[in-house]
C-alpha cells in the first residue's frame, strides 16, 4: 500500500452538493483545496447513482423570488442551458466540469476516509484509502469541512452531535416527540421506467414484495408513468441505524420497487402493458444521521418566525418536512409539513463544531434539531450553506483564526464576502468599502416608470374563486385599473393588504378595501381607489373577490415585480396520504402555479420608482421589499447606464449581476419542464465603456451571454472617471434589468501621471 501526504489550504469530505459549493467558493478566493468523495462520481443524492431533484428554497415553485443565486444559482442557470430536458448524466458532467476547472482544487473521487488524527482540540490530518489503487493518502491542512452528510470526520475526530429525535421540551418544538428517541427519517431508493412500443413482461425476482399483502398501494398514490424522485416515499430504515444497516436497508427498499413494479405491472390496475423498467438505484439516498452541534442549533421557531439573524449567511424555504421513521409502512401520511411564509434566514454558527477547533460542516450534518433539519436538509439549501463555508475557510486562513472567530470578530467583512460573490444572502447590503460604485452618481438612459400588464394576448377569467396580484408601491398607491367584463350590474370587493418581512408575497395585514359598482358590460376599465404611502417600497398584495358574474383577462408573460395569485390550494394539499400540514402559510392557499408567467391585466395609476437606475448601487441583489433593479423596457435603441465617479479611478475589476428570474424554478432532473434554456430576462449582448478624456472607448464587448453573474478582471487597468454600461440585447425579454454593478481599483492620486 503506497502512502501519499497531500497538504492543503483547507480538505473538504464529501463531494455532494454541500461539498462542491465549499471547495469551489473557497477555490474562487485563491486557497488551495482538496475534495474528497468516496464515490466515483460527484452530486451526492443528486447524482445519476441515486437520482434525486435539487430541490430547494423555491419548494417547487411555492415560494416566490427563491431560487438559490451564488454557485448553486450558476449551476441551476447552466444546468437549464446545457440540459432542457434533466438528463442525469449531463447534470454529472456539468459538476464534474465545474469542480475540476477550478485550478486551486485538487479532487480525490473513490477515496474513503477512515482515520482522523488529532493535536489537541484540533484535527491535525484525515486518512484515507482510494478503492481501486492500492493507496492511502493523508490530508493534512489547517481546516476541515465536513460534507460527508453523515458526519463522519465530526464523529471520528470526537465533535459532539446527535442522532435522533429531541423531544418537546428541550426547544419548545411542538413538532417533536413528547420524550426524545433515536428515530430518524428513512432513506430512499429510486428507480426509472419507461414505454416501449411493444408489450413487455414482467417476471418478479423472488425477493420481490408482495405489495397486495401490505397496505401500501391504499396508503400512497401510484401512477404507472411516474418514476425517479415522483417515488421519494419508497422510503425505509428510520427505525434502524441507517448507516451501520445500510446494506439490509438497501435490500428491503430493493424488494419495495420490484414489488411495487410487479404490482403494476400484472395488478390488472394499471395501463402498463408497454411499460419496462429503465433503471433501478443501487445506493439509498440518506436524509438524516448525525447532526454535529455548533455554536448554534437552529430550531422549528427559526423556520416558523422567519429569524433574521445577526450572522445569516443564506436562507432556506423547503417546508419543514418530517418523514414518518415507519416510511413507506406509515399507514397516513408520507411527510408531515410545517410551512413558513416564504425563505427564512440560515444562522452561519451552525455551520462550525463547537468543540473541534477547526471544523466546519455544511450540508445535512449541520446544527440544527431534528425537526428544523426537516427544513434545511434539501440539497438546494446544503449548497449555499457549502459556499458560505467555503467562504469563511477562506476568510480563516487568511485571518489566522478559528471558526468561532469568524463570527466574534470577522463577521461585518465575512457578511460582503459572500454578498460581493453574489450568494444567497437576504436581509443586509453591500457596504463593502472597497467598491467604487457605491459613492457614485447613477444616470441612464431612462427607467421603467409605469406598472401596467396590459398585453394583446390576453384570455377571460371568470371570477368563481379570488385571485390576486402583487407589485412594488413606490412611493405611493392612489388607484389601480382593471378591464372586466359583467354579465349583470353587480359589485367587485377589493382588499389591499401590505406582504409583512420583506421576503414574503402573502396578504399579512389589511391596509384598505373597497367594494366598486361594475355595469353589466364587455371589458368596462373599473378604478379602484386607495390611497396608501408606505414609509419605505413595500409590495402591495391586491386581492379581488370572487364573483361568478365578473371575468377578469390574463395576459401571457411576465412583468418586473409583478405576480398574479389564485386562491386556490396547492396541489400536496389534495393529498393527505402523502402530505399532512402542520401549519398552513397562506403561500399554500394563494399560488402562482396554476397561472405560471401570466398575468392579470391591470395598471397603477401612479408613476412609480421601483425600476430606477439608482437601484444598481443600493446594495440588495434580489426582490426585497421591492424588486431593487434598474429595469426598461427595450425599444428600438440599446439602453444604457452610467456611473459617474468621485474623481479619476484606476479600475482593476467589474462585476455585473444581472436579472435571471429567480422567481422561476429550475430543476436539475425531471420534476418539471422549463422551456427556456437561458432566461430571458439576463442581458445577452453588452458593452462596457469607459471615458477617456471626453470621449467614450469601449472596455469589454460581450455577446451570448446566458449567466447571471459575471466578474471582469481587467488586464490592462484603465483610469477613468466614468463608466457605462451599455445594453444591446437579453435573452428574449422585452424588460431588461440589472441588479447591480461594482467596481474595484484605487482612487488616482494626485501627484499620479
Amino acid at each position: 500500500m503506497l502512502t501519499f501526504i497531500k497538504k492543503k489550504d483547507m480538505v473538504v469530505i464529501g463531494g455532494g452538493l454541500a461539498g462542491i459549493c465549499a471547495a469551489i467558493s473557497a477555490a474562487r478566493q485563491g486557497r488551495s483545496v482538496a475534495l474528497v468523495h468516496n464515490r466515483s462520481m460527484l452530486g451526492g443524492n443528486s447524482s445519476s447513482e441515486i437520482r434525486v431533484w435539487v430541490s430547494s428554497a423555491t419548494k417547487h415553485g411555492v415560494n416566490r423570488y427563491a431560487r438559490e443565486t451564488g454557485i448553486m444559482g450558476e449551476l441551476f442557470v447552466e444546468n437549464q442551458y446545457r440540459n432542457i430536458d434533466g438528463n442525469p448524466y449531463i447534470w454529472d458532467a456539468l459538476l464534474l466540469e465545474k469542480v475540476i476547472s477550478e485550478k486551486n482544487i485538487e479532487l480525490f473521487l473513490n477515496t474513503e476516509i477512515t482515520k482522523v488524527f488529532m493535536e489537541g482540540e484540533s484535527i491535525k490530518k484525515v486518512s484515507g484509502n482510494t478503492l481501486g489503487s492500492e493507496q492511502s493518502i493523508d490530508f493534512e491542512a489547517p481546516f476541515f469541512i465536513d460534507c460527508t452528510g453523515d458526519g463522519v470526520i465530526g464523529y471520528l475526530a470526537g465533535a459532539d452531535f446527535r442522532i435522533g429525535r429531541e423531544g418537546k421540551e428541550e426547544f419548545n418544538e411542538s413538532l417533536a416527540p413528547n420524550k426524545p428517541d433515536s428515530k430518524l427519517m428513512g432513506s430512499s431508493l429510486l428507480f426509472y421506467s419507461k414505454e416501449e412500443n411493444h408489450k413487455v413482461e414482467f417476471i418478479p425476482p423472488s425477493f420481490a414484495k408482495n405489495i397486495a399483502q401490505t397496505e401500501i398501494a391504499k396508503n400512497r398514490i401510484i401512477h404507472e408513468k411516474d418514476s425517479g424522485a415522483k417515488y421519494w416515499w419508497i422510503e425505509f430504515g428510520g427505525e434502524l441505524d441507517v448507516v451501520h444497516d445500510n446494506e439490509a436497508i438497501k435490500g428491503e427498499l430493493l424488494s419495495l420497487i420490484y414489488g411495487l413494479w410487479d404490482y403494476i405491472k400484472n395488478s390488472g390496475k394499471y395501463n402498463a402493458d408497454n411499460m419496462t423498467l429503465e433503471w433501478v438505484g443501487t445506493v439509498p439516498g440518506k436524509r438524516e444521521y448525525r447532526r454535529l452541534l455548533g455554536d448554534y442549533v437552529l430550531k422549528q421557531s427559526d423556520i416558523e418566525e422567519q429569524t433574521l439573524f445577526p450572522d445569516t449567511i443564506g436562507f432556506g424555504g423547503w417546508s419543514i418536512d418530517l418523514h414518518p421513521s415507519r416510511g413507506i409502512y406509515n399507514e397516513s401520511g408520507g411527510a408531515y409539513h410545517s410551512v413558513a411564509d416564504g425563505i427564512y434566514p440560515i444562522p452561519y454558527r451552525m455551520l462550525y463544531s463547537r468543540n473541534i477547533v477547526n471544523l466546519f460542516m455544511a450540508g445535512r450534518d449541520v446544527s440544527a434539531s431534528h425537526v428544523a433539519l426537516g427544513g434545511v436538509r434539501i440539497m438546494g439549501t446544503c449548497a449555499l450553506m457549502g459556499e458560505a463555508v467555503g467562504t469563511a475557510c477562506s476568510l480563516a486562513v487568511e485571518k489566522e483564526c478559528s471558526p468561532r472567530e469568524i463570527y466574534q470578530r470577522y463577521l461585518p467583512q465575512y457578511l460582503q464576502l459572500l454578498l460581493r460573490n453574489d450568494a444567497s444572502v437576504i436581509g443586509y447590503r453591500n457596504l463593502d468599502a472597497d467598491d467604487l460604485a457605491r459613492t457614485a452618481e447613477v444616470s441612464s438612459s431612462g427607467h421603467l416608470r409605469e406598472i401596467n400588464t396590459y398585453v394583446s394576448n390576453y384570455r377571460k377569467y371568470k371570477l368563481n374563486q379570488s385571485v390576486a396580484v402583487s407589485f412594488p408601491v413606490n412611493p405611493k398607491l392612489s388607484a389601480i385599473n382593471v378591464p372586466i367584463s359583467a354579465r349583470t350590474n353587480t359589485t367587485l370587493k377589493v382588499e389591499l393588504w401590505q406582504t409583512g418581512k420583506p421576503q414574503n408575497y402573502i396578504p399579512q395585514e389589511l391596509i384598505d378595501e373597497q367594494e366598486v359598482k361594475v355595469s353589466k358590460g364587455e371589458l368596462n376599465w373599473i378604478r379602484i381607489p386607495f390611497n396608501w404611502s408606505p414609509e419605505h417600497e413595500k409590495n402591495a398584495f391586491v386581492i379581488f373577490r370572487s364573483n361568478s358574474d365578473l371575468e377578469l383577462l390574463l395576459g401571457c408573460g411576465k412583468y418586473p415585480g409583478v405576480l398574479s395569485y389564485v386562491n386556490i390550494a396547492i396541489e400536496e394539499m389534495n393529498h393527505p396520504d402523502l402530505h399532512k400540514f402542520t401549519r398552513e402559510s397562506p403561500v399554500l392557499h394563494w399560488t402562482t402555479q396554476l397561472i405560471h408567467n401570466q398575468n392579470f391585466i391591470f395598471n397603477v395609476e401612479d408613476e412609480t420608482e421601483a425600476f430606477v437606475p439608482q437601484n444598481i448601487i443600493n446594495g440588495y441583489v434580489r426582490p426585497y421589499s421591492g424588486p431593487n433593479m434598474w429595469t426598461m423596457r427595450f425599444g428600438n435603441r440599446s439602453e444604457w447606464v452610467q456611473l459617474k465617479l468621485n474623481g479619476l479611478v484606476t479600475i482593476s475589476e467589474i462585476r455585473l449581476t444581472f436579472d435571471d428570474d429567480v422567481n422561476e424554478d429550475l430543476i436539475n432532473l425531471h420534476h418539471h419542464y422549463t422551456e427556456h434554456p437561458a432566461m430571458p430576462e439576463i442581458v445577452k449582448d453588452f458593452r462596457i465603456l469607459y471615458n477617456q478624456n471626453g470621449s467614450w472607448q469601449e472596455l469589454l464587448n460581450v455577446t451570448g451571454n446566458h449567466v447571471r453573474h459575471r466578474v471582469f478582471k481587467l488586464e490592462n487597468r484603465v483610469v477613468t472617471d466614468n463608466i457605462r454600461l451599455e445594453i444591446m440585447n437579453t435573452n428574449g425579454s422585452e424588460f431588461m434589468s440589472i441588479y447591480e454593478i461594482r467596481l474595484y481599483g484605487r482612487v488616482k492620486k494626485c501627484d499620479e501621471e
